[in-house]
């Protein structure tokens, strides 16, 4: 079997089409064709059948795919070390992290990073825990910044790097925000009958957020906004003063000011956010997960909360 082969037969069932497929390969219909019936000949059975719909993947087909596209991604890797070599860059690393993390840390670790190693490539992926897990498995990913999830974390190191737990925050012109400053502190009732924004599960087959607060007894939740993947927009809504939300205090702690937020004086413990660093131990220049580990701590102790 020729490898290009087994990548036409990746992009045909990608593409939905023998046409689509050709004009992304840029090769002709007819020579797609030929390739396909020469790889269906040396596999011994059809790859995948035809409709008015479109093509639709054979058991077969679907394995022989699966290499295929491995085959194009290992390709396209060597071309960027190629790329980042002709541009005097010489160590590429690449780190997964979380919505907030991303939103409140990753520029300022990022130019730190480069500004003191000018040899140095950077591919920041924004994706939830568990997926991220797997991306280190598929060496897709370096270093990711995540929480313990409840995955395969075969062969792979996790070193603590952040301490940090699950706290109420809301707007400082929240209700509840106002009736703390008056008060000095809320029950768990308080937050009953109260809206909510969901940040979604923090781990694969993990409770989220607000089953979280079910569980602890917390009633009358209603979630209007459940997001996943951005921070932002969750930051920006709870400046508005009419949602609450669960999140990590530490990181919360960092942008509070800048989005005008409060961590809620609530009497209860909501459960650990604590932060790890995953690697892959035989894989990974030590030296650099050094220098990860302290941009990263340098960054969450060089602004005060407010």
């Amino acid at each position: 079997m020729e490898s290009k082969h087994l990548v036409q037969l990746a992009t045909i069932l990608d593409s939905g089409s023998i046409s689509a497929a050709a004009a992304r390969l840029n090769v002709t219909q007819p020579t797609l064709t030929r390739n396909i019936q020469t790889l269906e000949m040396q596999a011994g059975g059809p790859l995948f059948t035809r409709s008015r719909h479109g093509v639709r993947q054979t058991p077969l087909g679907a394995d022989l795919a699966r290499h295929g596209r491995a085959i194009a991604k290992a390709v396209w890797s060597a071309q960027q070390v190629a790329v980042r070599h002709g541009l005097g860059l010489k160590q590429e690393l690449r780190i997964g992290v979380g919505p907030l993390l991303a939103n409140n840390l990753m520029n300022e670790m990022a130019q730190d990073l480069m500004a003191e190693h000018d040899d140095l490539s950077l591919l920041i992926r924004v994706d939830t825990p568990y997926r991220m897990i797997e991306q280190i498995h598929d060496e897709e990913l370096d270093l990711v910044f995540s929480p313990k999830v409840q995955s395969q974390t075969r062969d792979l190191v996790c070193d603590l790097v952040l301490e940090d737990r699950l706290v109420v925050v809301a707007s400082s012109q929240h209700p509840l925000a106002i009736r703390a400053q008056q008060n000095g502190s809320l029950a768990l009732s308080d937050i009953n009958d109260q809206a909510w924004i969901n940040m979604g599960t923090y781990a694969r087959f993990e409770e989220s957020p607000v089953e979280r607060l079910q569980a602890m007894g917390v009633s009358g939740i209603r979630t209007p906004v459940a997001l996943s993947g951005d921070a932002a927009i969750t930051l920006k809504m709870l400046r508005e003063g009419r949602h609450l939300s669960l999140m990590p205090e530490k990181l919360t702690l960092r942008v509070e000011r800048d989005y005008n937020l409060m961590v809620l004086p609530v009497d209860a413990d909501f459960g650990r956010r604590d932060i790890f660093l995953w690697y892959r131990a035989e894989d990974l220049d030590r030296r650099w997960i050094q220098i990860v580990s302290q941009a990263f701590a340098r960054r969450m102790t060089d602004k005060e909360p407010g």
